[in-house]
């Protein structure tokens, strides 16, 4: 066979080969994700969300709705929830872990999550070949990979001893499209590393671009508008990231029964030219779910 013959088949094989590995036809941006993708995000486990009509993408707390078939999904893309910068205590995992050197405080605004130092090889191996094997065993197309930007808060609290956590996470990020070249993965945030992970997800996420939630004083919260100034932090990062190919999903927060703030906020995130989806803070609401009656005939 003729050398440049040889060459030629080898350099294809290496073509499909880094097709598979590092996405292609599974994780190329836009290819499976995009602007007009209808998607919904819930964490609860009623499995009536399920029959919800006119999306296209659920992301689920696979925990809570447990397996799908191909009947449940009826061709939509549904993607089960991993936290890979937190461990949250009433995880099933967490009487394993709590003790290890590479959990540390509490996030102040979920005070039942635990930030994790990425770098720790015991968390890769406990989110690769555990918890993403259970999702995709669960029947489920892939992963909604959440607290990503746990990487800056431990960089900005001390940036000498995290040194590297941002290269653990893409190398996380990394080993999970590895292991799974034809998930669907979305990442939740992640700016400061999402021009080093834009060939290995298949979209990002950001949280309140345009409506948002806020503690107050009487320990509860209230629903408003985002801060100008947070809006134009975010609209850097979202055009940044729309520069380098990645479908941008904009997770809005708003009081579902005020139905102007509803829409205020899908028009507002729309003009920006991303793709949004408004809930309430705990996402355990989905479309129709205040109109019907409590599960179980309860």
């Amino acid at each position: 066979m003729p050398k440049l013959l040889i060459l030629s088949l080898a350099l294809t094989i290496l073509s499909l080969w880094l097709s598979t590995a590092f996405g292609g036809a599974a994780g190329d941006p836009g290819k499976r994700i995009t602007l007009d993708t209808r998607w919904l995000c819930y964490y609860g486990d009623d499995r009536r969300v399920l029959d919800v009509e006119g999306y296209d993408l659920f992301i689920l707390e696979s925990e809570g709705i447990g397996e799908l078939t191909d009947a449940d999904k009826r061709g939509r893309i549904c993607v089960g929830y991993i936290s890979i910068g937190e461990a949250d205590t009433y995880r099933w995992f967490w009487p394993d872990i709590a003790q290890k050197n590479w959990v540390h405080a509490a996030n102040p605004d979920w005070p039942d999550a635990r930030l994790i130092d990425p770098r720790s090889e015991e968390w890769h191996a406990l989110i690769v070949e555990e918890l993403a094997e259970t999702i995709i065993h669960l029947g489920y197309d892939g992963f909604f990979l959440d607290t990503i930007d746990t990487i800056d808060t431990l960089l900005e609290e001390d940036a000498d001893r995290f040194g590297g956590a941002d290269d653990g996470m893409v190398g996380l990020i990394g080993k999970l499209r590895a292991a799974y070249p034809g998930a669907v993965i979305i990442a939740n945030g992640g700016f400061s590393i999402v021009t080093r992970v834009a060939r290995t997800v298949d979209a990002v996420m950001y949280e309140s671009t345009q409506s948002t939630w806020r503690g107050n004083e009487k320990g509860g919260f209230t629903y408003g508008e985002t801060a100008p100034e947070a809006k134009a932090w975010l609209r850097t990062r979202l055009n940044r990231t729309k520069a380098v190919g990645l479908p941008v999903l904009a997770l809005e927060y708003a009081d579902i029964g005020d139905k102007a703030m509803v829409d205020k906020a899908y028009d507002a995130a729309r003009k920006t030219g991303v793709n949004p989806y408004v809930s309430v803070r705990d996402l355990h609401w989905f479309p129709g779910s205040e109109s019907l009656p409590p599960p179980g005939g309860q």
